[in-house]
């Protein structure tokens, strides 16, 4: 028989073990070589200047997109074709519609007189044309794989090699129907918009035909880079690279890394894991995933959109750690930084929002870091089901708590550390910072870091320094601006009519 305790062992090591290669998940663009047709297509080019001068980005129009589902429709169950097509593709066009002014707008309408485009039958809608500068095929497919989607240019316009056409083919095995499970609804769609964001551009693929202000190819913005002993491709642009350098505080690195591991589809394509954890631009599918300022401004780099910042997220990994969070190596001993790891209890997440356990992989080149799980998320409605003193913590989409590394316990012998999800209010500014954090009942002040004991349990609560909580972790925000369907107001989204959900993402 089976001890409760080799149960209990057991039942975690698969927990996690699931977890985890669910998290794994990448996509593929360049898989084999190819080179997307290049199709004469008219354009507006008035609208950029000849002389190098950038103008006002309000010149610029939104970005119309057109996303067709004919091979979707075909592939895919009902449901799951209404899934992405009346839930998920929405909500992520209109955040790219609000978030990418385009330089070289159509004209009439974009259409193609071709039979075939992205390796398939040109769909009806193409040959008459629509009223759009973007359109992408979707389709579906099931693998066994650990793939969740392939993506491609197919078509770029012949003056400004900006992408006209593209497909994305999801695996139904990977990206899963939400079922009204508001936490995958999300994971969704930033896997969308990463999907999206390599047809618009981010793709090893399309690199070379990147355009400068005047309109010229760029070159030489792809170069090598060896950091801590390992050779990177960077990607230097102007819209980046001085981004990073304040960013990192630190003025020798050359442009943003980009990822040095898994083959084809992955290396080249991607940002660098460990230097971009939940990036939505790193390839995986990890929760609690942010847009930050570099995955726009690579698109600003292509020369063929202006982004609008408003819709980037707080981003902080690695943020003012300098040039050593760049340059050293985790292969002995993890690099003295929040941002890694170095023991097995749990712990909360960088981004503040789940707790996970300490991990590495082959993509983070030895630096172990907190891999956040669903089952320990600040807002999952369930997480009380897997949390130490459930009745003191507060969890869901909508209760603005964060988790909280401690070992609080109703036991004098010390069970363990864990983490906690509490609400919290941030006043001050400056040294002045304080945090206060609701335990229960009883609020306790964060003036300083370390750990902070409550009246009638054992261990503490471990407070973070409160100025750099409340302006990272803790910094309230409107998550992808709304979603382009309502308005960010003292940092909460205010929803258009029909839409709802704490980014405006679901339909009301």
């Amino acid at each position: 028989m089976v001890s409760y305790k080799a149960f209990i062992l057991i039942s975690t090591l698969l927990l996690i073990s699931y977890v985890h290669s669910h998290d794994d998940v990448k996509c593929t663009h360049d898989d084999e070589p190819y080179t997307p047709d290049i199709v004469p297509v008219d354009e507006d080019t008035t609208l950029t200047s000849s002389e190098g001068r950038l103008l006002e980005s309000s010149v610029y129009p939104n970005i119309r997109i057109y996303i067709d589902f004919t091979y979707l429709e075909k592939t895919a169950p009902a449901s799951y074709s209404s899934y992405i097509k009346n839930d998920l593709a929405p909500p992520v066009v209109s955040w790219f519609e609000g978030a990418l002014r385009v330089k070289y707008p159509m004209k009439g309408k974009l259409k193609t007189s071709k039979s075939t485009i992205c390796d398939k039958a040109t769909p009806s809608a193409l040959k008459s044309g629509v009223n759009a500068d973007f359109v992408s095929l979707f389709d579906s497919k099931v693998d066994d794989n650990n793939v969740v989607a392939s993506s491609r240019a197919c078509q770029l316009a012949d003056a400004s090699k900006r992408p006209l056409v593209a497909t994305t083919i999801f695996n139904r095995n990977q990206l899963e129907e939400a079922g009204g499970d508001i936490l995958l609804h999300e994971k969704n769609m930033y896997l969308l918009i990463h999907e999206m964001m390599h047809t618009f551009g981010i793709s090893s693929s399309l690199y070379k035909y990147y355009i400068d202000d005047t309109g010229n190819t760029r070159t030489g913005h792809i170069k090598k880079q060896t950091l801590n002993g390992n050779v990177f491709s960077v990607i230097d642009l102007p819209s980046v690279t001085q981004r990073l350098r304040n960013f990192y505080g630190c003025s020798s690195i050359q442009g943003l890394v980009l990822e040095n591991d898994g083959g084809n589809g992955n290396a080249g394509s991607h940002f660098e894991r460990k230097y971009f954890l939940y990036e939505t631009m790193c390839s995986g599918g990890i929760y609690g995933r942010r847009v930050s300022e570099f995955s726009l401004a690579v698109l600003e780099g292509t020369g063929w959109y202006q982004p609008d910042y408003s819709y980037a997220e707080p981003f902080f990994f690695g943020q003012g750690q300098g040039c050593t969070f760049l340059n050293g190596t985790c292969s002995s001993n993890n690099l003295k930084f929040d941002e890694y790891c170095t023991k097995s209890d749990r712990r909360c997440a960088a981004h503040g929002r789940a707790g996970g356990r300490c991990t590495a992989d082959a993509k983070t080149d030895g630096c172990k870091y907190v891999n956040p799980y669903v089952e320990y998320d600040c807002e999952n409605p369930d997480g009380e089901d897997n949390a130490r003193l459930a009745n003191l913590q507060v969890y869901g989409r909508e209760s603005g708590s964060k988790c909280f590394n401690g070992d609080l316990n109703t036991r004098q012998s010390n069970s363990g550390r864990t983490t906690f999800c509490f609400k919290y209010t941030c006043s001050g500014s400056g040294s002045d910072t304080q945090l206060e954090v609701q335990v229960g009942n009883e609020k306790i002040v964060c003036d300083k870091e370390g750990p902070t004991a409550i009246d009638g349990y054992y261990g503490a609560i471990d407070c973070p320094d409160p100025h750099t909580f409340c302006n990272t972790v803790g910094k309230k925000y409107c998550p992808r601006n709304c979603m382009n369907r309502g308005s960010c107001v003292d940092n909460k989204c205010q929803c258009n009519s029909g839409f709802t959900g704490i980014d405006c993402g679901l339909k009301a």
